[in-house]
């Protein structure tokens, strides 16, 4: 299939090489020249107009939709048919983007989890909302970058349940900060305390990617801090003004962190931001 990806940064670079590699076609827009997709053998441009001519199915990677708006033109004169939108987004903007959309072009969102290296071995959640025939036409191209693919609902609902993720990853993120610097104040060694809960009921995913990070204090970015404080802001949206303690601290810490200029650092950074603070 003939299929553009918009966005060729840390995660959707491995989702176009991944379609690259299972024998579609695949262009890729991006600011800068990236030889990791080139050598792929996706072809890429700075020039979107150019990367969405002639293509049957777009992904969009960018930050938010703001960024795909000016792109939009150049999508339909290229003869997108479905739109499957990656990024973490608003329910609402994306519910208005399909209506606006609506006997042009089918909008799936399609919101992804799993951090960079589940995006490089095509094995991330990716939680879907949208027309169950466009979901079930479009599976099995998702299937080569995901592990799990789930439709969720209508579109919207995709991005709603990736809300819901992105506030227990918020949440645990700031939990295992907190108890990393405990161990720390009683001068365990950190590597082994997380080691050691990722063994019992405390273990996850966040914990098996973040638990280096956390313990060598090395905020090299894999996923920016400053992303989640726009997840979030999504989350309280769509929270509709149920009480939430657990979600006001996580907006707090993240957005307080980020006004202090440590947003570009990874995620784990909320652990120094706390240590600062004291």
């Amino acid at each position: 299939m003939k299929i553009c990806v918009l966005g060729l940064g840390n995660m959707g670079l491995p989702v176009a090489v991944n379609l690259a590699k299972a024998g579609h076609d695949v262009t890729g827009a991006n600011i800068v020249a990236v030889p990791a997709a080139s050598a792929a053998g996706v072809t890429v441009s700075t020039d979107a107009t150019v990367t969405l001519a002639d293509r049957e199915l777009t992904f969009c990677l960018l930050p938010d939709l703001p960024y795909l708006e000016p792109m939009l033109p150049a999508l339909i004169a290229g003869g997108t048919r479905d739109l499957v939108v990656m990024s973490t987004i608003s329910p609402t903007r994306v519910r208005e983007l399909a209506e606006r959309l609506a006997g042009q072009v089918n909008v799936l969102d399609a919101c992804m989890s799993g951090g960079v290296a589940k995006a490089q071995d095509g094995t991330m959640s990716i939680m879907c909302g949208g027309d169950a025939a466009v979901f079930e036409r479009l599976r099995p191209i998702m299937d080569v970058i995901g592990g799990t693919v789930e439709l969720m609902g209508e579109v919207g609902a995709g991005a709603v349940t990736k809300a819901c993720n992105q506030m227990v990853v918020a949440g645990t993120l700031v939990a295992l900060a907190e108890a990393t610097l405990v161990a720390k104040q009683n001068g365990l060694d950190a590597h082994h305390v997380l080691k050691v809960l990722g063994a019992g009921l405390a273990a996850s995913e966040l914990l098996e990617q973040k638990a280096d990070k956390l313990a060598g204090e090395d905020f090299s970015p894999s996923g920016p801090a400053k992303f989640l404080v726009k997840d979030l802001d999504f989350a309280a949206d769509s929270a509709d003004g149920l009480s939430l303690p657990s979600l006001a601290v996580s907006r707090e810490l993240f957005t307080g962190l980020t006004d202090a200029g440590l947003g570009d650092l990874d995620n784990s950074v909320v652990l120094q931001y706390l240590r600062d603070r004291g």
